[in-house]
């Protein structure tokens, strides 16, 4: 049985914000957005739609100019012709584009190159700087970027994104972000992204908790048994084969997107929801919880994922799927288990977090990230009718099709402007994160994965697994086409 409320307003959700931002001082200066590797996937798809996306709805100020750099051999028009192709048709878009410029270098580190932008700048007030490039020659780029800015008088401010992965483990992670100070980069500079703290119901998970006092009373191990926080694909590797297969699973979904969402469910409220209030308490729910254990962990490998042409070792080892168990050692989540759970080539595109009742194991409070953004309780109630006997139903809010959200690069990009810092990692909270799971990735780098076929919900192994984790089940409504 399902009662469900769909939320489908057409009305635009910028109107609350334009009012905002146009009345903040940075709007009315000019502002010179750098996006470094402009010519990848990452901006084509990303972050110039989430840049036009602003520029439609008049979130950016009106003196803005848009520079691109990249390896790529282009110009200008060239650069513009490969966006129009790739974003979605509108009547503005060339109007848009006419903001947009290009330039070359030979590398990342082409201090000549990245000099002759600043440069062709009339005036650069306030600069948000954009690493769209692989972690890798990060370095290269913001040493490059430091020593061009120390020639050039920026009076407003300097903002540079970073998308992850930040490093490949804790020694990797120390090491990029000694290498960040060193070069005199200010951690108020820095905005390091994690794309799912942009998402709409992640967003939401604070406002929900914040704005709800009665919700305190039951957020706390007495009353919730388990959290499983969970996410699914039903495709697999797609000719990106290579890349994952270095890095795998657990560094590309849990050590991070999943990570935040729990520290968002488990972390203390503060009185305000500052920047750093919040990622304060983030940080303490991280030290908090002990190192992963290997016997807590169930890893998985869809058959046929070694025949994706671009992975080259065909007797790989890496896991396109787990499950972790980890503990929260705070007074309000004693012995409740957090659970993990992320794979590839499964049965549908999924991701929740499941905050299970005790009792049963059915009743559970469900927020679901994707596909569509919706909160459900999953409970039991009466049988319609003169019977007594209960139903197990979901009661929720769901967002349609027509309910206007913007996109998470969106919402992260304007914070950028903004300054706030909430929903981005910072330094301390991206070692611990990597101490909780460097442990465990080295343990499990010799360990062969299981074997699942695609389009099921994992490993055979996975429902056992799962009711040792002392995990719950709810009924799972229907996605409805919305």
């Amino acid at each position: 049985m399902l009662n469900r409320t769909i939320v489908s307003s057409e009305t635009s959700h910028y109107d609350d914000i334009q009012q905002i931002v146009q009345s903040e001082k940075w709007f009315t200066q000019p502002l010179v957005v750098l996006v470094l590797g402009a010519s990848g996937d990452l901006a084509k798809k990303k972050t110039y739609p989430a840049l036009y996306d602003l520029w439609q709805q008049s979130l950016l100020p009106r003196q803005t100019v848009i520079w691109g750099f990249a390896r790529t051999r282009w110009n200008t028009q060239q650069l513009r012709h490969h966006l129009r192709r790739s974003m979605a048709e509108h009547a503005s878009i060339d109007r848009f584009l006419d903001l947009c410029f290009y330039r070359h270098g030979k590398d990342y580190g082409d201090k000549s190159a990245i000099s002759s932008i600043f440069q062709s700048c009339t005036i650069i007030h306030n600069l948000l700087i954009y690493l769209a490039i692989p972690p890798q020659v990060f370095t290269d780029a913001t040493l490059a970027l430091k020593q061009v800015l120390s020639q050039n008088r920026i009076s407003g401010f300097v903002r540079i994104v970073l998308e992850k992965p930040f490093g490949h483990d804790t020694i990797s992670c120390r090491k990029l972000l000694d290498s960040l100070k060193e070069q005199e980069w200010k951690e108020s500079e820095l905005y390091r992204m994690d794309h799912y703290l942009g998402k709409e119901m992640v967003q939401n998970i604070l406002m929900l908790r914040y704005n709800n006092p009665w919700l305190q009373h039951i957020w706390n191990k007495d009353v919730i048994q388990s959290v499983h926080i969970l996410f699914k694909e039903p495709f697999g590797t797609e000719g990106r084969g290579g890349y994952f297969d270095s890095i795998g699973i657990v560094r590309d979904i849990c050590q991070n997107h999943l990570l935040q969402i729990l520290t968002l469910i488990a972390m203390q409220l503060p009185e305000q929801l500052t920047s750093a209030a919040i990622r304060d308490a983030k940080v303490k729910v991280l030290k908090s919880m002990p190192v992963l254990q290997p016997r807590d962990c169930l890893l998985g490998q869809y058959e046929g994922y070694s025949d994706d042409p671009t992975i080259a070792d065909k007797d790989t080892r890496t896991p396109t799927y787990v499950c972790v168990r980890s503990f929260v050692n705070a007074p309000t989540w004693e012995g409740v288990p957090f659970v993990l759970e992320a794979g590839k080539a499964l049965n549908e595109r999924l991701c929740e977090a499941r905050l299970f009742f005790r009792g049963n194991g059915t009743s559970a409070l469900v927020l679901r990230l994707q596909p569509q953004p919706a909160i459900f309780l999953s409970t039991n109630m009466k049988r319609p009718g003169f019977s007594m006997s209960p139903i197990h139903t979901h009661m929720g809010i769901e967002y349609g099709e027509h309910c206007i959200v913007p996109e998470a690069y969106t919402r992260l990009l304007l914070d950028v402007l903004r300054g706030e810092q909430a929903s981005f990692v910072r330094d301390d909270e991206l070692v611990a994160a990597w101490e909780l799971f460097t442990p465990l990735l080295k343990s499990i780098e010799m360990r062969s994965p299981i074997k699942y076929q695609p389009g099921m919900d994992g490993p055979h192994e996975r429902e056992n697994f799962l009711r040792s984790m002392e995990v719950g089940k709810p009924w799972s409504p229907p996605r409805a086409s919305l």
